[in-house]
């Protein structure tokens, strides 16, 4: 929050409050979700890895009152059965260290109050990552700009957190490293089971395993396994073609440790000459 203060001038010295908001689940079919991925900036802040989130740290006046609070959906055992158990208000803190946690229903009510005390909002309105978050609690904030009072000011806390992102701690490098040889041995085991004819599949399939099996959380992103021609496309992701004896396969892939992603590109003669 300091780095946050920092950028206002002396003589204004208002409250600031940042406001990240988390994924959503997206559904594949029906109610079939996809894997979940949270937003990479409120994993970075506060470790929170559930779905329907919001993080809000306020600045106090004067510093150093600083408050984390964390918004989550209430425990559901209904919905737990389906999905598997959620940290609730009780959990979210004792999980992640936020000072205090409350029902995801009750983030507008703490935004609007903020906003009447005079606060700098500081929110990514130009990359909303869940919509439906921000069309309940923020986009109501946002469209009364000027309509009342001194009215909201907005700022974009996106450059300020990527600051902060590029500067990696010694834990965050260890895990990057990680990432990196779980994906480097990912490949060779993978080029080891190369043979010809195979199937683009059978690689794709080889190379996410050894990836899990070497303690990846899951692939960094669809990979490209690409044979012959196909490597020239520069997102293949079918990968789904027969690689025939003489072809050579580009495998561009990574895998994702505790939040730290590796890339990795490599290409090979299939049948391994």
């Amino acid at each position: 929050m300091g780095l946050v203060a920092s950028q206002s001038a002396p003589s204004a010295p208002s409250p600031h409050a940042v406001v990240v908001l988390s994924h959503p689940t997206h559904i594949m079919s029906h109610d079939i979700p996809y894997p979940f991925h949270q937003n990479p900036d409120l994993l970075y802040l506060c470790g929170f890895a559930e779905p329907d989130s919001a993080l809000l740290l306020v600045s106090g006046s004067p510093p150093p009152r600083h408050r984390s609070l964390l918004f989550v959906p209430p425990r559901d055992p209904g919905m737990e059965l389906w999905d598997g158990p959620r940290s609730g208000t009780d959990g979210a803190t004792a999980l992640t260290g936020v000072q205090e946690a409350y029902p995801t229903a009750e983030l507008g009510r703490v935004l609007q109050q903020l906003a009447e005390d005079g606060c700098t909002l500081w929110y990514d309105e130009a990359h909303v990552t869940h919509p439906k978050l921000h069309d309940e609690f923020l986009r109501p904030l946002l469209e009364g700009r000027g309509r009342s009072g001194a009215g909201l000011r907005v700022r974009s806390p996106r450059a300020l957190l990527h600051s902060l992102r590029a500067v990696k701690s010694t834990a965050e490098i260890q895990l990057m490293k990680e990432a990196g040889r779980i994906t480097a041995q990912a490949f060779k085991k993978t080029m080891a089971a190369s043979e010809a004819p195979i199937d683009e599949s059978f690689l794709y399939a080889k190379f996410d395993f050894e990836c899990r099996a070497g303690g990846a959380n899951f692939l960094a992103y669809p990979p490209v396994v690409a044979g012959g021609n196909r490597a020239n496309t520069l997102h293949y992701v079918n990968n789904n073609q027969l690689i025939k004896d003489g072809e050579m396969v580009l495998l561009d892939g990574g895998c994702e440790y505790f939040g730290y992603v590796s890339d990795i590109t490599r290409t090979w003669p299939i049948n391994g000459r």
